[in-house]
């Protein structure tokens, strides 16, 4: 029995933990529902499994900003083998399965992880558990792709370890591999840190070989010059802050600075020159013996990853680098989801800032320098007390093995760099206001990548600035608290490892730390519980301004939340500091009793954060969905379908502020659907014009820009704002250019100011289809309006102006071509095309051109398209017919009196034939982005058809990357150990 009873404990733990979080979704048929999981994800990957079904891969998709690549869209995830599931399984049961495969993943990974390095099976299990089921981890669930990255990355950890100590060689063709899952599953910021995580690796067990002795550190003094540089380099960021906004070019928008451009060739330069540097030492044998082996295997592993992935690689990279993350013109915000200080305190109590889901009792804004602009990422970072506990006990560099160190410092550098903004010496410095008189202000709410009064940003010169400037490509990865995946996986292996430590001896270190916890716990718990009624009049007091989606704030819950943490942050460190004590007297009770604190302690803690809705509800066919096909067959328009709908991405029902509600999560999925926030249409062939996802192509988004206009009397009568008044609007020209023949807007403007409101561009030569009119005549009508305003807040409008999905020109104006990314070259042509002297944007100096008679064509295109331009107006008996339209096949019937050009208002992109009557045909960019084919006059059939390049390319490099893993597999199974790296006696343990 007593040879059972470890795996059947651990087992026991796991399947726990899993029921306490996802029993709602394997026995109650509900799904989740919260954030990107519901209105991102769930469509998505629906639209991926719908092509697979119908017997396509699924390269394209045609719901989505004119048409945007399927397979090239990172988050897509198409060709990720784990997507197997939902070809097996039922789509609904797929989702599911998808989640909790990731989080068993994620825990056998760092299971595997611990044991690789010789931790006991109960340490293992701390850590494997602490892993999975940690907030920044288990939450990831809303967004999924980084719940795979984060399942994959144990084992990626594990296969560099066994490299670069023991030099295995089969662990290279195992990173391989897990560095293309991570990449193939949408997550390639886990593969880039991983590499990152794996060279630094490399230095430090490099420099370990050279020596004899273990490394001796004087930590005084060691602290001492880490604070005088620390001190240093805040004076030279808080000097260079005040003196370089000086030197930047005054433009409206703000241009970056001169050398900005040129900074990431210059850092890939160094990082080459550094590179070369190495190997010509290596080859001298001066130094460095072991290192360029290290890495050149490390190199190795990353190109065959990238050889194994490249089917899918390969066309995201090609739609990338066509993206707003490549654009010139300045740099983009890095900083949205920085953790902010103060919430490290989550990480040893659970909820102490309250919450948002079960009612508004956060109060972390009541804290006056945190009371600005914050984007939460994760709800908490709690892993559990003991795992902290633990983790804190063997944090750090001298006399232990030297994954200790390695995890220390990854766990070091990840958690302040989550912190985005809030690392910089400018940041804090602004604070100070002899500093700020100086500096500017702090970032205003919805900055953009460089502020408009040309000072710093308040998180450059931070350690995520550093990151993003010294690693090539990492700035394209947005969002400091992604970090905290990492942050998550050292604490949790060093947790594993303070366990062992715990039971040979004991540990005055980690006793004192569980003490001093306890201590602090118990303190606060007593101030908690005397200050009451300060607490809650505190709270009260600033209720006003705390307001959220998920409703008023609450004060009496604020205080339950914060009493209930402290209370179980009490219990957590007492038990922790009886198991530290005596653990090492009775270390089989002490292993039992530890996995059953962990687990009830992130189940208590953790499970509350998986949020689900009834899956009947992600089934019903939305509001809009059911008016628009209504709407059609009533009154069809002149031009048939297809057409498409604009949504305006983001916004939300007032009285989510003013009334609290049980479920806050559900009534977002409910209404979201209704009002079909993209991507919730996506499944049912809604397309729509514009959507903002993971990245959009940057042509594409020059059509969408909007701007501040100062409005004239009879306008500002029909908008009810003062004459003279700025408002912000859109381009109206672009929306009907684009085949938009449905509009989706709130109902409140909002003093028409907020973007996300801003839709009075929208109204004129637009027809109200819901709600209806007559829901607000007779009795009561003024209430029931004021109610729709409060707490349904949409309205359908169908476009009088819609263009249809293609018609005929005959004129052509030439325009400069476009080569790369830079804004400067895009905005006179952009100016053109969509001006046309409404009363929004008016301007006499400007001339209006028609896009129903001629097409903005490049220059060098205009003599080879000579013969079709120069013919006037289209003719009264020219049409052009969309016969079929689908995901990667377009077909049109055109009749022509004369040779002209048939413009199609889908995107121009790489990849698309076409061919007339059968004969190939060039593909011609009109009006900066669509697509326009030459056509003699008569009658002739148009076939487009998506065949990109980037996937056969893709999928000859995966099959020999696949080649070369087997055929090294075989090699390295001969021959499985490095004799350069053989692992030394100081890395042995």
């Amino acid at each position: 029995m007593r040879r059972f009873f470890t795996p059947l404990l651990i087992t026991g733990c796991l399947l726990s933990l899993l029921l306490a979080c996802f029993s709602s979704v394997l026995f109650r048929d509900r799904q989740f529902s919260y954030r990107d999981a519901a209105h991102y994800y769930y469509p998505l990957y629906q639209k991926v499994q719908n092509e697979w079904n119908a017997g396509r891969w699924p390269l394209w998709e045609t719901e989505e900003n004119a048409g945007m690549p399927l397979l090239g869209n990172p988050t897509a995830a198409v060709l990720y083998p784990g997507k197997i599931l939902y070809a097996v399984f039922p789509y609904a049961w797929g989702a599911r399965l998808y989640v909790i495969a990731h989080t068993i993943l994620a825990f056998v990974a760092m299971l595997a992880l611990m044991r690789s390095w010789g931790t006991s099976w109960t340490g293992s299990t701390v850590s494997a558990l602490s892993y999975a089921f940690a907030a920044p981890i288990l939450f990831q669930y809303c967004n999924i792709i980084f719940l795979v990255g984060a399942a994959w990355t144990p084992l990626g950890f594990r296969a560099a370890d066994r490299w670069v100590r023991r030099g295995e060689r089969m662990a290279l063709l195992q990173l391989a591999v897990i560095l293309a899952m991570q990449t193939l599953g949408g997550d390639p910021q886990s593969t880039y840190i991983t590499g990152v995580c794996a060279v630094g690796y490399s230095f430090v067990l490099a420099w370990l070989r050279t020596r004899k002795q273990p490394w001796k550190i004087r930590p005084g003094v060691v602290a001492a010059l880490l604070a005088v540089l620390a001190l240093g380099y805040a004076a030279i960021v808080v000097g260079l802050a005040i003196l370089l906004p000086s030197y930047r070019v005054r433009h409206k928008p703000p241009l970056p600075l001169a050398w900005m451009p040129w900074a990431p060739s210059v850092v890939l330069g160094v990082w080459g020159v550094i590179g070369a540097f190495l190997v010509i030492r290596s080859i001298r044998g001066k130094r460095a013996p072991h290192l360029v082996p290290m890495l050149a295997g490390l190199g190795g592993a990353a190109i065959l990853a990238g050889l194994l992935g490249a089917v899918q690689l390969l066309p995201v990279l090609e739609f990338t680098r066509q993206s707003g993350r490549a654009a010139g013109g300045g740099p983009h915000d890095i900083y949205p989801f920085s953790l902010e200080p103060l919430r490290f305190f989550e990480l040893w109590w659970p909820n102490v800032f309250g919450s948002n889901f079960s009612g508004n009792t956060h109060w972390m804004g009541l804290v006056p320098y945190l009371s600005q602009h914050a984007h939460v990422w994760i709800p908490s970072l709690y892993m559990g007390g003991l795992t902290l506990i633990l983790a804190m006990g063997v944090l750090g560099f001298r006399n232990g093995p030297p994954w200790r160190g390695w995890l220390s410092a990854i766990a070091l550098i990840s958690l302040v760099a989550s912190m985005g903004e809030y690392s910089s010496p400018i940041w804090w410095a602004r604070h100070i206001p002899a500093f700020a008189e100086h500096l500017g202000p702090h970032d205003p709410r919805d900055v953009g990548g460089l502020r408009v009064d040309g000072m710093l940003r308040d998180g450059d010169g931070g350690v995520y600035w550093l990151l993003s400037t010294l690693l090539p490509g990492f700035r394209q990865f947005r969002y400091p608290s992604k970090l905290l995946s990492f942050t998550a996986l050292s604490v949790a292996g060093l947790a594993g490892l303070g366990w062992d430590f715990v039971l040979v001896r004991l540990r005055r270190k980690t006793a004192a730390l569980a003490a001093f916890f306890l201590f602090l716990s118990v303190v606060s718990l007593g101030g908690v519980l005397l200050q009451r009624h300060q607490l809650v009049e505190f709270f009260s007091a600033g209720a006003a301004s705390q307001k959220s989606l998920f409703g008023p704030f609450d004060p009496q819950g604020a205080y339950r939340d914060l009493l209930w943490s402290l209370l179980a942050g009490t219990v957590t460190f007492a038990l922790s500091l009886g198991l530290v004590l005596r653990g090492y007297r009775a270390p089989k009770v002490a292993g039992v009793l530890a996995l059953i604190m962990v687990t009830a302690d992130l189940t208590l803690a953790n499970s509350r954060y998986v949020f689900t809705v009834p899956q009947s509800l992600m089934e019903t066919k939305p509001k809009l969905v059911e008016l628009i096909e209504k709407a059609e067959r009533e009154r069809p328009q002149p031009s048939p379908t297809p057409f498409r709908v604009h949504r305006m991405p983001i916004w939300d029902p007032y009285i989510w502020r003013e009334e609290a509600s049980s479920d806050r999560v559900a009534d977002f999925v409910n209404w979201e659907r209704r009002t079909i926030q993209p991507k919730y249409g996506v499944p049912y062939g809604i397309q729509y014009t514009l959507t903002m996802g993971v990245a959009e192509l940057y042509d594409y988004e020059w059509f969408f820009g909007c701007f501040p206009r100062t409005v004239d009397g009879a306008t500002a009568r029909q908008l009810q704002v003062k004459p003279g008044e700025q408002i912000v609007v859109y381009a109206r020209r672009a929306f009907d250019l684009w085949n938009t023949r449905y509009f989706v807007i709130p109902s409140l403007p909002n003093g028409w100011k907020d973007e996300h409101r801003a839709f009075a561009a929208f109204l004129d030569d637009s027809e109200l289809i819901y709600p209806p009119k007559e829901l607000f005549s007779g009795p009561g009508a003024e209430q029931r309006q004021k109610d729709w305003v409060m707490k349904e807040d949409y309205q359908l409008y169908r476009n009088r102006l819609c263009y249809p999905r293609s018609w005929i020109v005959h004129e052509g104006k030439p325009i400069k071509p476009i080569v790369g990314m830079e804004r400067t070259e895009r905005e006179r042509p952009m100016e053109e095309i969509l001006f046309e002297n409404d009363h929004f944007w008016y301007d006499p100096s400007l001339r209006v051109y028609n896009p129903r008679e001629l097409a903005w064509v490049d220059s060098d295109k205009m003599e080879e398209l000579s013969p079709y331009l120069g013919n006037g107006s289209p003719g009264a008996g020219e049409v052009v017919t969309v016969t079929k339209y689908g995901e990667q096949r377009v077909e049109l019937d055109a009749v022509l009196e004369r040779p002209g050009l048939v413009i199609l208002s889908d995107v121009y992109y790489p990849g698309w034939r076409l061919t007339i009557d059968d004969k190939p045909a060039p593909i011609y960019r009109t009006n900066r982005l669509m697509r326009g084919a030459a056509v003699p006059a008569g009658r002739h059939r148009l076939i487009y058809s998506y065949e990109p390049d980037s996937f056969r390319m893709g999928g000859r490099v995966s099959l020999v990357g696949l080649a070369i893993l087997v055929t090294l597999g075989f090699v390295f199974r001969r021959r499985p150990i490095s004799a350069c790296l053989a692992t030394p006696k100081v890395l042995a343990s």
